[in-house]
């Protein structure tokens, strides 16, 4: 059997993704290999689905949940009050993206619902704020997991644990390899690199897609040997942990100077005036790109652009401060939760042959 399932897009075009039915099970087959149940899933267990199933992690969280016996509980739609109400009933564990982490924290009846069924939060997708993620664990109480992988890996194949969650250092890591799962960093050449060198995040896993739908040639640039090329930049650290840096084709390149958006975005996010955040390169005549914030604000908060670029500085190199910021009422997202930096990217480039200058 297989299935087909559409690639966010964020970087290009959405390409349909050839997944086989193994690539739901493969991994909790390596976990079974060492004795183990990834997050403990059991049949008594009460699941609450917060994703869409016409994308890749929540269908792949419903059969998850369904193969452990779990009970399943489906959201028509995501709204904050609905999944507080739901985890009140009684749910054990969830999945969901941080910016549904964040709207939850922000609903009123969040300071009055009962966590005290909830074992385990899932996280993943996108970034998440270390200030955001410290409210999150102290006011659910639970186990946290991050998940990092992409539909053409059959969903996640990194994991940062709950045990990991208690040291400081490994916060910004994406995690470790899943049982079964290889990780690689290469450089355009193919080539592995040492440990602490950035380039592209590759994967070798058992849940590795069969290629895109009816695009060979795309298909040949993304699996090759068996490797997934993620177009993540990061790298890995002495004890294995994958640190991802940004999306390669995010990157800003300023005065020759690689700068990774996600860095200032996690830095800018813990100004108490921002909701949200998101960094690109603009064209610049002098520098090349330059970096600019757009930046959601709290409701009721005010800020000025001079306030959020002196709020960067001692935080953050110089030639990584933005040089701009301009003041949006959303970012626009994926029915994923990932932010569509392309669109944002638009209006400043038009007229530019190239993306990067």
């Amino acid at each position: 059997m297989q299935y087909n399932f559409t690639s966010s897009g964020t970087t290009g075009h959405p390409k349909g993704v050839q997944l086989g039915h193994y690539s739901f099970f493969a991994i909790a087959k390596e976990f079974a290999k060492q004795g183990k149940r990834w997050i403990g899933w059991n049949d008594q267990d009460k699941s609450l689905l917060t994703l869409p199933i016409f994308h890749i992690g929540g269908m792949w969280w419903a059969i998850r949940g369904l193969a452990a016996g779990a009970e399943n509980i489906l959201l028509e739609t995501f709204i904050p009050a609905d999944a507080l109400k739901a985890i009140a009933t009684g749910v054990t564990k969830t999945c969901m993206v941080p910016a549904m982490i964040q709207a939850m924290l922000m609903e009123p009846s969040c300071r009055t619902t009962n966590f005290s069924s909830l074992d385990t939060i899932v996280y993943g997708g996108s970034p998440i704020a270390e200030t955001l993620l410290t409210q999150a664990i102290a006011t659910f109480g639970c186990d946290f997991f991050q998940i990092y992988g992409m539909t053409e890996t059959g969903n996640c194949a990194i994991t940062l644990t709950a045990a990991d969650h208690t040291y400081s250092h490994r916060l910004k890591a994406a995690g470790s390899p899943f049982p079964g799962v290889e990780i690689a960093v290469m450089n355009s050449r193919q080539e592995r690199l040492p440990q602490g060198e950035i380039g592209e995040i590759c994967i070798k896993s058992p849940a590795n897609m069969i290629g895109y739908w009816k695009l060979p040639e795309a298909t040949a640039k993304t699996l090759i040997e068996g490797w997934i090329h993620t177009g993540d930049a990061g790298y890995v650290d002495a004890d294995g942990y994958i640190y991802i840096c940004d999306r390669i084709k995010d990157m800003i390149c300023y005065a020759s100077e690689n700068v990774y958006p996600a860095e200032i975005e996690n830095v800018l996010y813990q100004h108490p005036a921002i909701a949200e955040v998101a960094v690109i390169g603009v064209p610049d005549p002098q520098w090349g790109e330059a970096v600019k914030a757009l930046v959601v604000l709290k409701s009721g908060e005010q800020a000025t652009s001079l306030d959020i670029i002196n709020f960067g500085r001692g935080k953050l190199a110089n030639f990584k401060l933005p040089r701009s910021v301009e003041f949006i009422d959303a970012l626009p997202r994926t029915p994923s939760g990932k932010v569509q930096k392309g669109k944002l990217r638009e209006k400043y480039w038009q007229g530019y042959q190239r993306q990067v200058n």
